[in-house]
């Protein structure tokens, strides 16, 4: 009887859900667009991270599958054990006890305003107007530099606040410089925008669960071998 107990205690404490020998369990948060994902039906199709997904999991001799969460989600997720890691996200982001890759996929945020209101020269100039964000997301330059002067507008994604934008319910909206290429490259952005103002440039890494079976090592020469063989460069060609 004790043993059972003591069997049944140690499952309790187990992570919930470990990926299975032989697969890399990779996250995707629900509001990732094109070019970094292609979602439907919450199952990843397309996109950079399908891409390096597939490329970091043949490096480290997995198979890539991959799981789409909410991104309050992706925190607690990494920290039982659900999953192994998340890419192209940074330590900003994603508070926790979690192993980081080296940085290695560069971006940047920046704020877009419509062209029939008065471009924002600085993010000061932002102080008290309602800014379009995504909802769970961290902004660490807007928080640092306006702090309670920083009016958040929160959407499911990028698509929305564009949409909010066009219809005249906020003038600002944060979006990647990735995702904003990639529109402006098929056309699609709906309405007229000013020059984009730069919040910051970063470079993104992976964030490795302290339960996976991967190694912070194998992690990063992997990513090392994607870079030196040219396999990350082509992957962004794809998207550009």
């Amino acid at each position: 009887m004790k043993k059972c107990l003591l069997m049944a205690g140690w499952l309790l404490a187990a992570p919930l859900a470990q990926s299975s020998p032989g697969k890399l369990l990779i996250l995707v948060d629900d509001s990732t667009e094109m070019p970094l994902a292609e979602l439907q039906d919450n199952t990843l199709l397309a996109g950079i991270h399908f891409d390096l997904g597939q490329a970091l999991a043949k490096e480290l001799g997995q198979q890539a599958s991959f799981r789409v969460v909410p991104r309050k989600r992706v925190g607690p997720s990494l920290q039982n054990g659900e999953a192994d890691l998340i890419c192209l996200y940074q330590r900003e982001w994603l508070p926790g006890p979690f192993r980081w890759s080296r940085p290695f996929l560069v971006n940047a945020d920046v704020v877009v305003t419509h062209r029939d209101q008065p471009r924002p020269t600085s993010i000061a100039a932002l102080a008290g107007q309602s800014i379009g964000t995504i909802l769970g997301f961290r902004y660490p330059e807007l928080e640092t530099r306006l702090g309670s002067a920083l009016v958040r507008d929160d959407a499911p994604n990028s698509t929305s606040n564009l949409r909010k934008l066009e219809a005249g319910r906020i003038h600002h909206a944060v979006v990647n410089q990735l995702y904003l290429n990639y529109q402006q490259k098929l056309g699609q952005l709906p309405l007229a925008l000013h020059p984009p103002l730069l919040l910051n440039n970063y470079q993104a890494g992976c964030a490795l669960s302290r339960h996976s079976r991967i190694g912070l090592p194998q992690l990063n020469r992997a990513i090392g071998k994607l870079l030196d063989n040219h396999t990350l460069p082509h992957i962004l060609s794809k998207y550009r």
